[in-house]
């Protein structure tokens, strides 16, 4: 039996946070506002017995409290679910404790350094009661929430009752909303109580019978920002994996850079390039280990409620000897399987990645740039796109159909700080039949930066540049982008900094668009759809 947990819109306190703009959207039904999901991280606890699991859901909001709406399907809810709230901070300190580490590859000097350049409110009418193929009871108020459980025997009547009561269901979500109902899933509905406000927010935790968990990403994949972060932890007696996505272990991965120079790596870039090596879905297995060797109290937090999640996080390690920590990169066009886990027989992961034993690296021999000045070296932008160096920075050209976005990554795995780079994305708009019926925000293309050199398409509420040939689109510095003029362009393998094998094969310069490499990619590009 599994357990089904909503990808959710979030804004966290942490390395991975990204910021939210306003939102009315809570889960993975959402109200008539389109909303960024920037990350997702939820705890799975799996009892020895494997008869029960626990899930603890994290839920960030930024709206109005009344526009506040969250759906969660479940394969047997009982009629008087056990339902909770947990911390606000628990997921941070989970993370914090669990955060990955690099140690350095060693350095050396064999000749002097020189200097080298371093929308409005809708309103949406409620019905008096539900048809009468949608069975709602109300629950007993838990923290902040006011709990339903939903039933329905037809997903017609569920995808009314649920767009007359502020959810957001779309033509591309019914397919999936209608397989749930004939599995005979049955679905808790939450929003928050008259006393409560967005403040009042904590994670969620539910249990009931199953053991293998099911994060169900499909449903969101309209919401969903491009290469979203769904972190997983699996709290149980023995390590666990995805048992139908890819699993990648980077701790003795060739493929992994780092600079001693700079202090820089190529970690992101490459987890999203292998992420796409596996059809967009992979999850990397960043920790795995006992719980015993994790210690809350060796860290800093400033939340108020600090010593209550640190406190909550240890009696989860007190509970289960083994904690795994997954992380995956999802856009939405790649949001089309459920991720699921499963037991590992896999050896312990430390979350330390340990570089130390390679060759040394030069600091200042040949008076060379260091090797994460590689051109287009930190920058990865998607199946079938390019990067290309410009006057303004690196940026993408993007294959037809596509285009291109700004998204915010961490800056390095040692580095608590966000850098702007871009990504391709498809530029079909799943919400704009919706926008038009229900009433969306203003056009986002109005005040776009696309400049003269390319065009503003808005892609599920948001705006995205697909630029003219010869031009780049690359970050504005204001959180948009613009096009740029390409001076080159360079094949995906660059982000592998293997500077001396890519002279004659990493830079694609048959034209200002690289068209010989964007013909290559494309094809294989459309072999992997087929």
């Amino acid at each position: 039996m599994r357990l089904l947990v909503p990808v959710l819109a979030l804004a966290v306190a942490a390395p991975l946070a990204l910021p939210s703009p306003a939102a009315a959207c809570g889960g993975f039904f959402c109200s008539s506002q389109p909303v960024e999901q920037n990350a997702e991280r939820i705890l799975f606890e799996v009892d020895p017995t494997g008869t029960e699991v626990t899930a603890t859901v994290e839920i960030r909001y930024s709206g109005d409290a009344d526009d506040f709406a969250w759906v969660i399907p479940v394969s047997s809810l009982p009629e008087n679910p056990e339902l909770e709230v947990a911390p606000g901070s628990l997921m941070t300190v989970l993370e914090t404790v669990t955060a990955r580490s690099l140690i350095f590859p060693p350095s050396k000097c064999s000749t002097p350094a020189s200097p080298f350049p371093m929308g409005g409110d809708v309103a949406i009418a409620m019905p008096e009661s539900a048809p009468s193929e949608v069975d709602v009871e109300d629950l007993e108020q838990v923290g902040p929430y006011a709990p339903q459980r939903i039933e329905a025997t037809d997903a017609g009547a569920l995808v009314a009752w649920l767009n007359d009561n502020g959810y957001l269901i779309t033509e591309s979500m019914e397919p999936t909303v209608e397989e749930y109902v004939a599995l005979g899933y049955d679905f808790l509905g939450m929003k928050l109580a008259p006393d409560a406000g967005v403040a009042d927010i904590q994670p969620i935790v539910i249990r009931y019978p199953g053991s293998e968990p099911m994060v169900p990403v499909v449903l969101t994949s309209v919401a969903a920002r491009p290469e979203m972060a769904i972190m997983a932890f699996v709290a149980g007696d023995t390590r666990w994996e995805s048992s139908n996505y890819t699993n990648i272990d980077l701790n003795d991965d060739e493929r992994l850079q780092a600079d001693p120079n700079t202090g820089a790596d190529n970690y992101y870039p490459l987890t999203r390039w292998l992420t796409d090596d596996a059809d967009g879905h992979a999850f990397v297995t960043e920790f795995a280990g006992q719980t015993s060797d994790l210690n809350p109290q060796n860290f800093f937090f400033a939340a108020e409620d600090a010593e209550e999640a640190m406190a909550a996080a240890q009696e989860v390690f007190d509970r289960h000897s083994i904690l795994t920590r997954m992380t995956a990169r999802l856009s939405g066009h790649e949001m089309t399987a459920d991720p699921t886990f499963q037991p590992s027989a896999g050896a312990a992961v430390s979350r330390t990645l340990d570089l130390s034993e390679r060759d040394a690296v030069e600091v200042c021999g040949n008076n060379r740039p260091p090797m994460s000045q590689t051109p287009c070296g930190r920058t990865y932008c998607g199946v079938g796109a390019q990067c290309a160096t410009t006057n303004q920075g690196d940026g993408c050209v993007c294959p037809d159909g596509h285009s291109a976005r700004v998204i915010q990554v961490p800056a390095g795995i040692n580095q608590q700080s966000l850098v702007e780079t871009m990504t391709c994305l498809s530029s079909e708009d799943f919400l704009a039949d919706v926008m038009d019926t229900v009433g969306g925000p203003a056009d986002p293309c109005i005040a776009n930066a696309c400049g003269n050199n390319g065009t503003c398409f808005a892609v599920n509420g948001f705006s995205t540049c697909r630029c003219d040939e010869g031009f780049a689109a690359v970050p504005n510095g204001v959180g948009g982008q613009m096009c740029a003029g390409v001076l080159e362009v360079f094949n995906p393998t660059q982000i592998l900094w293997d500077t001396g094998a890519c002279e004659s094969s990493c830079s694609a310069t048959d034209g200002a668009s690289g068209s010989a490499w964007f013909l290559v990619v494309g094809l294989v590009a459309m072999r992997r759809r087929a």
